[in-house]
């Protein structure tokens, strides 16, 4: 896992900064940089008063002022509205993945909408989470750190300490080996107690965890982690589509077919030979899950 980026000096490292520990970091740690982009100054302000006890929060109030900043400050994780006028948060993605200078920043969107398919528009772009409006402060806090740790830019012994307001640090970290032996075992995944099972607890556990930490159950996260995967092996390799199928966990190219065109709205072939895999291939190197 790399270090975090340094900000202001060759001997300052980005870290994150305790909540809920009165443990003393030295004074040069910089705490993780959000940029927050949605049209809505509520939104904005509600997002803030939750974050920036944590982060250094920067903001813009539209998705092109939003591009900017984001090219000049290079945060650590952007949360970005979908629907914005102008350019939505698909486009600012889209140009964000298409940057070198930014396809590395986790993208975090900020939605009202809740249709499967939306969301993984969003992720076939690049990004790596959704999070849902009203927000609940929790869950957004949540998310970040998860992705934050994720995209290596908190240590394991930050993520450990920054914490959401009554949750335990194991949980944060029984959620993102999860995610990530999901992702390294697609191909053959054990039943949902035996994932439980190697991150050491039970899956009552684990499924309450997802529902709480990802809004998702396991089964629901798998079946996306599933189709993200399939989208990107479209992108970045020759692969025929019933082999992608088996890479994935599909049983036969068929229900890979079903499962997708359900998910995106388009056969994989489809996909492969449209303009859409031009628009999610920056997302092949900074790949947040897994």
């Amino acid at each position: 896992m790399r270090a975090c980026r340094s900000r202001g000096g060759a001997g300052r490292r980005g870290c994150g900064t305790p909540v809920l520990m009165n443990l003393s970091l030295p004074l040069t740690r910089a705490r993780p940089r959000l940029l927050l982009i949605d049209d809505d100054p509520g939104a904005l302000r509600e997002l803030v008063a939750i974050l920036q006890s944590d982060f250094d929060v920067q903001h813009a109030l539209d998705g092109r002022s939003g591009l900017h900043r984001a090219q000049a400050l290079r945060p650590d994780l952007i949360l970005l509205d979908v629907v914005m006028p102008g350019a939505d948060g698909h486009v600012v993605c889209r140009l964000l993945k298409a940057d070198a200078s930014t396809r590395d920043i986790p993208v975090i969107f900020l939605t009202g909408m809740h249709a499967v398919d939306d969301r993984l528009q969003g992720l076939a772009l690049g990004a790596v989470d959704y999070v849902g409006k009203p927000f609940a402060a929790a869950e957004v806090r949540a998310r970040v750190y998860v992705h934050l740790r994720l995209a290596g830019r908190l240590t394991a012994s930050d993520a450990d300490l920054s914490v959401s307001e009554g949750a335990e640090p194991a949980s944060f970290v029984q959620v993102q080996a999860a995610m990530r032996y999901i992702a390294e075992h697609l191909a053959d995944l054990p039943t949902v107690s035996q994932i439980a099972q190697s991150v050491g607890t039970h899956e009552v556990r684990l499924l309450a965890l997802f529902r709480q930490q990802l809004g998702l159950t396991v089964s629901g996260y798998i079946a996306e982690e599933r189709v993200r995967t399939g989208c990107r092996l479209l992108v970045e390799t020759q692969m025929s589509v019933q082999e992608i199928a088996t890479e994935v966990g599909y049983s036969s190219p068929g229900n890979f077919i079903s499962a997708f065109k359900e998910r995106m709205g388009v056969t994989p072939r489809a996909w492969r030979e449209s303009d859409r895999p031009a628009l999610a291939t920056p997302a092949a190197e900074s790949r947040g899950l897994g």
